[in-house]
């Protein structure tokens, strides 16, 4: 959940939202509370846009999962009540039928929350997948799709485009000693690699069965796969600032081209 205090103001304390941007055109991932700073930011582009006589951003937001930490801050997204924007949702980790609609439906409801999405202005599609499929939300654009160890199922990410690729990797969890080779083989020479790092190796024992991994586990797995950058992300809730720092060093020493995710990072592949 968000840890917002005086030990997280260096790196943050809002939960997972990640933009990957391609050319000019853009895809979301998770709309946990980092979504509405976002969203303000993307509102504001689209004033600027319509001065400048320019068409808007189509926008594309697509879930790992459902847990809160990862929708805590989808009904407070300011493109959501603009009705000259559109939004497709994507997600492929539930079953059934009309899952996405499903997940956010349920979510903004009562007694969990006073209004549902029907207060929504924008023009909304949603988009059912399955994990594995193949998907192109963006023409030129080709996002894969991997089924991630985690409770209530997850879905991973790779992101295509000119050339180059970014994964995202993050609510997945591996078994000591056995490296993960769907992710291995999924994330190959990719130039950025988002994991999940909640725990240190020293931690993990006491953690296995959360549904996380360790900065560690992506580290062993960038050099595996061949991984150009990694970017340790899904800190745990209680981290601060001063203890990131630490991962970091000790990250760059494995892994010399890591970051240790915050809040406004850019890594340009």
């Amino acid at each position: 959940m968000a840890s917002d205090s005086k030990s997280t103001v260096r790196y943050g304390g809002n939960t997972a939202c990640v933009e990957v941007t391609c050319g000019e055109e853009s895809i979301l991932f998770d709309a946990g509370s980092g979504l509405r700073a976002a969203g303000d930011l993307i509102a504001k582009q689209a004033r600027k846009r319509d001065a400048e006589g320019l068409d808007r951003k189509h926008l594309h937001l697509m879930f790992t999962h459902c847990h809160y930490d990862h929708i805590s801050g989808l009904p407070f997204f300011a493109p959501f009540f603009d009705r000259n924007t559109k939004i497709d949702i994507w997600s492929g980790h539930l079953a059934g039928a009309n899952k996405t609609r499903r997940m956010i439906e349920n979510y903004m409801s009562s007694p969990y929350f006073p209004v549902g999405p029907e207060v929504f202005a924008a023009s909304l599609t949603y988009r059912d997948f399955e994990a594995h499929d193949v998907l192109q939300p963006i023409e030129n654009v080709v996002v894969k799709t991997l089924p991630l160890n985690h409770h209530d199922e997850c879905i991973g990410y790779r992101v295509e485009f000119d050339n180059r690729s970014i994964c995202y990797i993050t609510d997945t969890t591996h078994i000591l000693n056995e490296p993960d080779q769907g992710i291995i083989e999924f994330v190959k020479d990719t130039d950025l690699m988002i994991y999940d790092g909640t725990y240190t190796d020293a931690e993990f024992p006491a953690f296995w069965n959360f549904g996380h991994s360790t900065w560690e586990e992506g580290a062993r797995i960038s050099k595996v796969a061949g991984v150009k950058r990694y970017c340790v992300f899904h800190h745990r809730p209680s981290r601060s600032d001063n203890q990131l720092d630490k991962i970091a060093a000790q990250c760059k020493k494995k892994f010399p081209r890591s970051w240790i995710g915050r809040e406004g990072l850019r890594i340009k592949v």
